[in-house]
Parts: structure tokens; sequence; C-alpha cells
């Protein structure tokens, strides 16, 4: 649903104009299949699922982390992807699809070079997003 308001922002200056920067709070829900050996938590499953619906979209950037600085299995926040991360995980020998299948986002964003990494914050606020689309 983020990405699908930030394309209609984009292409279509709805229901923003850009610039804009799109602001949301809360821990998603990832609903694990019956393959789940991968690695990261639900910011870097929310991004790497974000960066699929913005392939090759300019000037959309979004942010998704967790307050706390550790996001699911691994040691980042979370992570920053744009309309290229898509084309860096498959040039790096990634295939979104497969690891979305397997929830293994971590691995994804870590091929793109997209992890936030903070290190531990000391505060559990909540998760956290924005999304920045640019003209």
């Amino acid at each position: 649903m983020h990405a699908a308001i930030a394309r209609e922002i984009k292409h279509r200056n709805q229901p923003f104009s850009a610039p804009c920067l799109l602001l949301s709070g809360g821990e998603t829900t990832v609903t694990i299949g019956a393959q789940s050996e991968g690695k990261g938590g639900r910011n870097s499953e929310f991004l790497l699922s974000f960066a699929g619906n913005i392939s090759g979209i300019e000037n959309i950037y979004c942010l998704a982390a967790d307050t706390d600085g550790i996001d699911g299995s691994e040691t980042n926040a979370g992570g920053i992807v744009d309309g290229k991360t898509s084309e860096r995980i498959i040039t790096a020998g990634g295939n979104i699809s497969k690891l979305l299948a397997k929830h293994d986002a971590w691995t994804a964003l870590k091929l793109a070079d997209d992890l936030l990494v903070t290190g531990p914050t000391g505060t559990n606020v909540n998760d956290f997003r924005a999304i920045l689309i640019t003209k």
C-alpha cells in the first residue's frame, strides 16, 4: 500500500504533489510461509517488497527501521531503498521473489548495500517509515 501511494504521488500528483514526505509508524505484520529459513525482520521485509513495487521509478526513497536499532534476527535497524534497489539485488546475483518467499530480506538488502546499521539505541518507541518522493 505504501508503494502504491508513492507511485500515485509520483505519476499523478495524488493524493499529494511531489516533493513530499510520507511518514508512518507502527509494527507491520509478516505472515511466515512454508519457507522461513531467511534472515531479517519486518522492516527489511517491508523494504524488499516496497523496492520491488517501485523498481525502475526514479526519485522515490524509503527508509524503514526499528527505533531500538535491531530489526528481527540481524544487527541492522532496517534499511533505505530506492527505485534502483531491485537492479542492485539482481546485479549482485539475487532473486527478489525467491528472497521474499523465504523471508530473506536481510540478504537482499545486503546484496544491494541498502542496510541501515545504527547499533542498539537504548530505546524502543516503535517502527518508523519515511518515504520521500521528489520531482
